[in-house]
C-alpha cells in the first residue's frame, strides 16, 4: 500500500503517546519511592502519582497497540529518496524499537509492581535509559530533516496526508 503520508489518527496518537512517555518520566519518582517502600515492608502504598503512573502505563500500551493496528491498516509514507540506504535502516531499527519499548515498558512495570520483583523493576529501569536515548535519536533525526536537510520530516508528522 502507498501512502503519502500520515493519518490525522496517527499523528494524534504519535503527538498523544509522546506526551505520555513525558508525563510518565516527570513523575516516575512518585512510584518509584513506592516501589522501594513495597520491597521494604511488603505494602503496596497506591498514591495519586502511583495510580496516575500505572494509568498512563496502562494508556501507553492500549495506544502503542493501537498505534500498531493502524500502521499495519494505513501503511506509513515511503522514505524520503534522499536518505541513504543506512538512514533508512536506521529509522526502521529506532521506529521497531520505541513500538517494542512502548509494550515492554509497561510489561516489565506491571510485572515489577505486581510481583515485587527487582529483576522486572531492573529491566524496567534500564528500558527507560533506552527509551530515552532512542527518544534523544528519534528528535534528533527528524529536527536535522526538517531543518538542516529540509527535507520536511518533521512536517509529515505535524499535517495529515490529503
Amino acid at each position: 500500500m502507498s501512502v503519502t503520508g500520515y493519518s490525522r489518527m496517527q499523528i494524534r496518537l504519535h503527538w498523544v503517546v509522546f506526551g505520555l512517555v513525558v508525563v510518565q518520566f516527570l513523575f516516575a519518582g512518585g512510584i518509584g519511592q513506592a516501589f522501594g517502600h513495597y520491597i521494604e515492608t511488603g505494602e503496596k502504598g497506591v498514591t495519586l502519582l502511583v495510580a496516575l503512573h500505572i494509568l498512563l502505563g496502562l494508556a501507553i500500551l492500549v495506544l502503542a497497540f493501537w498505534r500498531l493496528g493502524l500502521r499495519f491498516l494505513h501503511g506509513v509514507p515511503a522514505p524520503d529518496p534522499s536518505h541513504t540506504p543506512a538512514q533508512v535502516m536506521l529509522a526502521r531499527v529506532i521506529h521497531g524499537a520505541l513500538y517494542l519499548l512502548m509494550v515492554a515498558l509497561p510489561a516489565s512495570g506491571m510485572l515489577a509492581w505486581s510481583l515485587g520483583s527487582d529483576l522486572a523493576a531492573g529491566v524496567h529501569a534500564a528500558f527507560r535509559v533506552i527509551l530515552v536515548l532512542l527518544l534523544l535519536l528519534h528528535v534528533a533525526a527528524a529536527l536535522m530533516g526538517q531543518y538542516i536537510k529540509k527535507d520536511g520530516t518533521l512536517t509529515r508528522m505535524l499535517r495529515p496526508e490529503g
